[in-house]
């Protein structure tokens, strides 16, 4: 698959000089989510709001509950695996290679076909990326961590439904939620 945008504008040059963390020793932007892996490769901080780019490895039964958002648009980049998105009444399954947007204000869910899947997540603009740092732990090792052993506790349910209000998710079910971390 090839990408190519044309603009007719000279490029400005960015305000700040993005460091992208050395793909071999990233621990360090490295956070365990509900039994997934979350690397950061951009936060609002390293692009002055305007997108945040998280490296994501999940496994399968463990996906966030349909939802809404109301701030941000989201894209996944599919690097391994297969998963279902369901995009208002759409389906589509996306495979290594194939990117899905997915507007604000739409519902929307995704279920994993394959036993992991790994992909690039874009939000736009940046400022949910915090959400998942706040409810994450940083990783131990560049690998997945444990698999959850067993449902979230009423308090993380109740602290998930605080952050949904905070960070502008909506008709998000936040007794569906699988795993918590914190």
């Amino acid at each position: 698959m090839k990408f190519l945008a044309l603009v007719n504008q000279k490029p400005k040059p960015m305000d700040r000089q993005i460091i992208y963390p050395n793909p071999d020793n990233n621990l360090e932007r490295t956070r365990w989510y509900m039994g997934g892996f979350l690397t950061f490769i951009a936060t609002a901080k390293d692009t002055a709001g305007k997108y945040a780019l998280i490296e994501t490895i999940m496994r399968k039964g463990l996906e966030p509950p349909a939802h809404t958002h109301t701030r941000e648009d989201e894209s996944f980049y599919i690097l391994d695996g297969e998963v279902l998105f369901t995009v208002g009444e759409k389906q589509t399954l996306a495979k290594a290679g194939d990117y899905i947007y997915l507007p604000k204000g739409i519902p929307h869910s995704f279920k994993i076909q394959t036993d992991t899947t790994k992909f690039l997540l874009q939000i736009t603009p940046a400022g949910l990326e915090e959400m998942f740092i706040t409810v994450s732990r940083p990783a131990e090792k560049l690998e997945l961590p444990p698999p959850p052993s067993g449902p979230p506790s009423p308090d993380f349910i109740k602290f998930m439904g605080e952050l949904t209000v905070k960070y502008g998710l909506q008709n998000l079910d936040h007794t569906q939620v699988k795993a918590a971390n914190v």
